[in-house]
């Protein structure tokens, strides 16, 4: 997790498999943490119409309760405006709610809109029901870092829909302890990058990514050890037989991606003098599932070029591209400034069922 001894220890890890491949060149590039964030126990449980545990979980970079607090229980559906207001039963309760894509604003964008209104509200705290099976519990901190306004907690699916029948026939009281910490003071997090000197076009770059920093949950094998584990063993495979591009390729594995690209964002700013010379960017952030193409987030002008470097890959099924455009993985602060950034699509697989889950 970002800020952590272990996504320390991973950094370092990475820096030293790039200097034992050969990568002489291999650095840390650091940028400032504005808040480090540590999860606590979190229980829930039902204190009325029925006496019963719910298993819950906390979003990161979210505040805790300040010991256990009691509160009535009011629904908030699924808003489907931006322009949503909460209801006026909402102060001093915990809000049950949806968030939902709203014309081009994701999930998320709306889940940290609605946490700031329910908070302006003066509800005491925000249950998302998880999109996960077997009670399995969702994290997230995009929209959140540095502090989220309050207690943002995943509930577990089957927890949510027995709290839903209960409220259509009554009032429910709940019963939370969310214990969380931050800690504000000066810290630096860091990105490792490590270059393979092109030939003819050397001063030009395109560049791999993939994030380290994953949940504490598990060890984000899948979001993005996958990524990492591909561009690394990538890195290792082009210098051990010498290859030698026209253009520099760059290895960039990222950290902060979790709370809304942080490294790629202080990447961008680092290198701001050099973003003409960056051709490309190419991100791999969806799991180790097969490859089916690009996602080119809509650059058309380079879509017939793209299409015809990827025709090799036909019989693989690997030639597809799509003009779908996105900003939430590391691609997107790219793309803000107008550097080319691709990220590659694969196979859908279980992706979404382990995502940001105990089982990734």
């Amino acid at each position: 997790m970002t800020g952590s001894p272990e996504n320390r220890a991973a950094s370092e890890l990475i820096l030293a498999t790039l200097k034992e491949a050969g990568f002489v060149n291999a650095h840390f590039e650091e940028y400032p943490l504005e808040s480090r964030w540590q999860r606590g126990a979190a229980t829930g449980r039902i204190v009325s119409p029925i006496a019963r545990p719910i298993l819950v979980g906390s979003m990161g970079w979210v505040p805790g309760t300040a010991g256990e607090i009691t509160a009535p229980l009011r629904d908030a559906g699924a808003p489907s405006s931006r322009d949503w207001v909460p209801p006026n039963d909402v102060r001093g309760a915990i809000v049950v709610v949806d968030p939902r894509r709203v014309a081009v604003d994701p999930g998320f964008v709306m889940r940290a809109l609605i946490a700031q209104r329910l908070a302006a509200a003066g509800a005491v705290a925000m249950l998302i029901p998880s999109d996960k099976p077997g009670r399995m519990l969702y994290t997230s901190a995009f929209g959140f870092y540095p502090k989220g306004p309050l207690p943002v907690i995943s509930v577990a699916r089957d927890d949510a829909l027995l709290l839903r029948r209960f409220l259509a026939k009554g009032p429910v009281t709940l019963a939370l302890d969310v214990r969380n910490t931050f800690d504000s003071t000066p810290y630096r997090e860091r990105n490792v990058i490590a270059d393979l000197s092109g030939d003819t076009l050397s001063d030009e770059v395109v560049l791999m990514g993939a994030h380290f920093d994953s949940w504490d949950l598990a060890q984000g094998a899948n979001d993005d050890g996958a990524g990492v584990a591909a561009v690394l063993e990538s890195a290792r495979i082009l210098k051990s037989l010498g290859v030698t591009a026209r253009r520099t390729i760059r290895f960039a594995f990222f950290s902060g991606e979790e709370q809304a690209c942080l490294g790629s964002r202080a990447y961008v700013a680092q290198h701001e003098s050099e973003l003409d010379r960056l051709k490309t960017v190419l991100i791999m952030d969806e799991g180790p599932q097969g490859p089916l193409g690009f996602q080119l987030h809509g650059r058309a002008d380079l879509e017939a070029n793209v299409r015809k470097t990827l025709t090799p890959l036909t019989s693989l099924g690997a030639a597809g591209v799509s003009l779908d455009a996105t900003f939430d993985q590391d691609h997107g602060p790219f793309v803000v400034v107008g550097v080319p950034a691709f990220t590659l699509r694969v196979e859908p697989g279980e992706y979404d069922i382990h995502h940001h889950a105990v089982t990734d």
